[in-house]
């Protein structure tokens, strides 16, 4: 160390005198001499291997010495890669079926080195083996040895996931289902709202005032998402669910854990359905009408406003002679609001307005009306439509509340409200299906403006309402029906909603009510329920049925809830879209026989 000290101050000393003679020195070096890093390198190395840890000012790098002496570093000398080919060079044994020389291999290796991996295993957790999809004749291994890469990463997952106290899937970058690459695709903000460890409980239990209910909802309820025939969907904050477990076993109240992480459900909104996925599911994708060239809409997942927007454009142009497109007002940011009327053009027939998404987090219905307008003009062009779906000149609005749900869509899946801006509160949003005229204010709605039942600063204050108020005005006197299809609970319901009254035409709006159940039921087994709104537990002030039914007083006026009853709620998964599309439609064509029946 002290001859390099010595030679570290001659060569300072040299390079200060005369900067030429270093580099001449450094050119001559060769042979054993170049082999000293503090000759062959020049000054730079020498100050490496006195001062190897420390990093270069130059180039960034380290030096070889400084990464060996590192506590962190790994080093890969003597490593191999290698490459087993068993089709090219291998011979052709006429008696050994075509893998027996890899089975034989692996068989070999599997019996040496299964021990050591076990071993290998238990001590070294992150190591992994993904092992080729074979078959060993006489080995008798596990299935799991057999698994391809893809099975066995799952299988590890899963195995993984029952032992870890979280959601592994949010660190999970490999799987197109993955948490990562969902939200690389869909929610890359930091803006975005997460839900992690929220979950919805059921609980068994019909009536809203007693005491320890109430209680309960004040202290640990975030939100009632739902009120049905099975009980009460309530969503818990991850920071509750323990206080709230410890409460239900003191209570007399029974209770489900329907989604026990609103954040893994929510990803699975995002999701598509698979070939694999439909075919167990016995679900037809190979339907005619869903085969329309030209359209964005794959009804294999939910798409974005722009896509709706597309497929309405699509329809257009693809039945000119049946279809127009109607631009009834503009959203706050600006968005239009498009009504697709689909007619034959007779003055007699009867008009049926139909809407959906009222509610931004409300995917289903749109994409089931949209899914009932491509089987409705499908059949139509083909000639294949039911003379009673003919004669009525059909007014389809599949999305009306375009700035809440692409909000949903980017930012918050589970808001729910428009994008009004409150100046007083600082708050967003206007709930639309309590902002309609009739009985606003009332039970159902607040007047806190940032709570998702807001109903506004008075009613008709929001772009949206106004626009299907002035739209459904101005067709008053044909008018037969108005239908707002919506999520979730799985019910048929008409006015009224604001108490328990009854419409001059309740028993006409209950027989048909009753028939469409019968419909669905026949149609694939769905049980649905119906009633006044009010009776269903539907009960809220200012929605827009109720408002239709005392201005206009059309013959037929309902809201039809989707599926489900609480099994995922708003965050209905992808492969629900044909299911509900066809009971959307199975109600539109149970409406336009009563209504020819009416005549």
């Amino acid at each position: 160390m002290h001859y390099a000290y010595a030679v570290y101050a001659a060569l300072s000393l040299l390079c200060s005198s005369a900067p030429c003679a270093l580099s001449a020195l450094q050119s001559r070096t060769t042979g054993q001499l170049a082999r000293l890093p503090f000759f062959g390198g020049g000054v730079t190395q020498l100050l490496h291997y006195l001062r190897p840890m420390e990093q270069s000012a130059s180039n960034g790098r380290r030096s070889a010495l400084r990464s060996a002496l590192d506590e962190n570093y790994v080093s890969y000398r003597g490593g191999q890669l290698w490459k087993l080919n068993f089709n090219g060079t291998r011979r052709t044994d006429v008696d050994s079926p075509p893998d027996a020389h890899y089975n034989q291999f692996v068989e070999n290796m599997l019996l040496l080195w299964l021990p050591r991996l076990l071993l290998l295993a238990a001590g070294h957790a992150q190591h992994l083996l993904l092992w080729r999809s074979i078959t060993l004749p006489g080995l008798g291994l596990p299935q799991l040895w057999t698994m391809n890469s893809s099975e066995l990463y799952e299988a590890t997952f899963e195995s993984l996931q029952w032992l870890a106290p979280t959601d592994l899937r949010r660190f999970d970058f490999i799987s197109a289902d993955s948490t990562y690459q969902i939200n690389r695709r869909y929610r890359n903000d930091s803006r975005v709202r997460r839900y992690y460890g929220y979950q919805l409980w059921k609980l068994h239990e019909d009536c809203l005032d007693r005491q320890r209910w109430r209680v309960f909802r004040r202290l640990f309820g975030s939100e009632v998402w739902n009120i049905n025939q099975d009980g009460i969907d309530i969503l818990i904050e991850h920071k509750n669910v323990e206080a709230a477990q410890k409460f239900m076993e003191k209570s007399d109240f029974s209770y489900n854990v329907m989604i026990d992480d609103i954040e893994a459900a929510i990803d699975q909104t995002y999701t598509e359905v698979s070939d694999e996925q439909a075919e167990s599911a016995n679900a037809n994708y190979s339907l005619p009408w869903l085969q329309r060239e030209g359209s964005l809409l794959t009804w294999r997942r939910y798409h974005d406003h722009g896509d709706l927007q597309q497929f309405l454009q699509n329809t257009l142009e693809t039945h000119a002679d049946l279809a127009e497109i109607i631009q009834i007002g503009l959203t706050r940011n600006k968005r239009p609001m498009e009504v697709l009327r689909i007619s034959n053009g007779n003055r007699a027939n009867w008009s049926v307005f139909v809407d959906a998404g009222l509610q931004a987090r409300d995917w289903l219905s749109p994409a089931a009306l949209s899914y009932a307008i491509a089987k409705l003009t499908w059949l139509w062009g083909e000639g294949q439509l039911e003379r009673a779906m003919r004669r009525i000149d059909w007014y389809f609005l599949p999305l009306a509340n375009p700035d809440g749900y692409q909000y949903s869509r980017l930012t918050d899946r589970l808001w729910t409200k428009n994008r009004n801006y409150d100046i007083d509160s600082g708050c967003y949003g206007v709930n639309l299906d309590r902002n309609f005229e009739y009985a606003w204010g009332g039970a159902g709605a607040t007047q806190n403006a940032c709570k998702n039942l807001y109903q506004g600063s008075k009613s008709f204050s929001e772009p949206e309402s106004r626009a299907i108020r002035n739209f459904l005005l101005g067709m008053r006197n044909d008018l037969g029906a108005y239908i707002s299809l919506g999520g979730y609970g799985q019910t048929i319901t008409y006015p009224w909603g604001d108490a328990d009254y009854l419409t001059h035409n309740e028993r006409q709006l209950r027989h048909t009510a009753r028939q469409a159940v019968l419909n669905f039921r026949r149609l694939n087994h769905a049980e649905y329920s119906m009633g006044t709104s009010y009776t269903q537990k539907m009960a809220r002030a200012g929605n827009s049925a109720d408002w239709v039914q005392q201005r206009i007083n059309p013959q037929f006026v309902y809201n039809v809830f989707l599926k489900d009853l609480g099994r995922y709620g708003y965050l209905m998964p992808p492969h629900y879209i044909l299911e509900s599309g066809e009971e959307a439609f199975e109600f539109l064509r149970t409406i336009a026989e009563q209504l020819n029946a009416y005549e």
